[in-house]
Formats: structure tokens, sequence, C-alpha cells
């Protein structure tokens, strides 16, 4: 595809190390769970998050507490990326599919994680190291922050189709399909056909034009 001026905007990305840690009374209770969902971000055939972690490994495990090393992408920041930690389970091919069955444990028995880490920005040049406290917060009986749309839900598509060709009006100078119809074809079968979005799309994806649709044209290379 053809960008502007053969330009791709694209949003800074951090990367973190630190680690986090979990009551020992809860991972007793839900150690094969847990087990499992660490050990997914240690196989050799994992695909990455889109931003979120991509390492995770048991440090230790204290009388108290069990001790997670973790390493992460961040969105600009780790701090800006920590609200999708267990985030969506609408959209779980993105992400650990061990993750929004955690997220409902932890949000029932009201377990908070902490986190300890350093965060690096290369683009800015920042660096910093924060301890944060994280919390599942229910919201419509999903775990989610991002809005999004599946297309094996009628309604959704629809809506989907709505914002589709917002974009195309916005950002018709960038996209090689010469109408609209071409492009929001390709969307959906993009959509539809990738690994990673397996037949569902987080709608922040479409707020860097330029990384979604190189995004989308490798994806439909490979099909």
């Amino acid at each position: 595809m053809t960008k502007k001026k053969g330009l791709i905007v694209m949003a800074n990305m951090s990367t973190a190390t630190g680690k986090m840690y979990l009551e020992r009374e809860f991972y007793e209770q839900h150690k094969n769970l847990v087990n499992k969902w660490v050990k997914f971000y240690q196989e050799s055939n994992h695909i990455g998050e889109w931003y979120g972690l991509t390492y995770l490994a048991i440090e230790e495990k204290t009388e108290d507490e069990l001790i997670i090393e973790f390493a992460g992408i961040g969105r600009w920041s780790w701090e800006d990326t920590l609200e999708w930690m267990f985030a969506s389970e609408d959209f779980e091919s993105q992400f650990n599919p061990y993750k929004a069955k955690l997220a409902e444990k932890l949000y029932k028995e009201n377990q908070e994680v902490l986190m300890e880490y350093v965060d690096y920005e290369p683009g800015c040049e920042i660096l910093v190291e924060r301890e944060v406290t994280l919390r599942v917060n229910k919201h419509k009986n999903k775990y989610e922050v991002e809005e999004g749309y599946r297309l094996d839900n009628k309604e959704e598509v629809k809506a989907l189709q709505v914002v589709l060709k917002d974009f195309y009006k916005e950002n018709e100078e960038m996209i090689t399909e010469k109408n609209y119809r071409e492009f929001k074809k390709d969307v959906l079968v993009y959509i539809k056909q990738d690994r990673e979005l397996n037949g569902g799309i987080c709608l922040f994806r479409l707020e860097d034009p330029g990384m979604f649709l190189e995004d989308m044209e490798d994806s439909l290379k490979i099909a």
C-alpha cells in the first residue's frame, strides 16, 4: 500500500521488565490456571500480544507471595498498557487464552496484583521505575477496556462497517483500494483470516492508520 509521502506513522513502543506479586494463598487455590497462564508466554510458538506481556516466569514462592518475573511491550509507555493486562475476553485470540479465566478469579476474589518495573521508551529517551497495583474491574459482565467488534455478530458487523466507512473517508489518500467497497471487503477478509485477530478486532488498531494498513497488507499477502 502507498503511504502518504512514503511515511508510516507509528506509536512509540516501550519495553518494560520487572516483577509481579500474587498472594500465595490465591496461587495455591488456582495453581493449575496460573501455571498455564505463565507457561503460555514461554512457548516457542507463542504469538506475542499486540501490546502487553511477552514473557513470564515464576521466580520465587515465599510464604506469602508468588513472585513472577515479566517482560512486556507498551504502547507509548507500559503505564498506558497496564489497563489491558486482564482485559477483553471478547478478543482472547489476541491474548493468552487463560487470561479471561484468571481475570474472573481475580475479580471474584478481590485480588490485587502488585507490579514493580523499569520501563524504557527509546524514541523520547524516557526511562522510568515504578510500582503499581492492578485490580480487575468488571464492566458489563466482561473484563474489557477496548471497544471492538466480532464478525460472528451481525449487529457488530454493521457497526464496524460504519466505522470503516469513516476510516476510509479520513484516510483515502493512504489506501490502495480504489473504492470503499473494495476496501471493506479486504478488511473483513483480513479480520477473518488473520491468526492474531481470529474474527475480532479492537478499534484501537484503527487509531494508527499507517500501521493498520500495513498490517492488513502484510496479512493479506500471506493469506
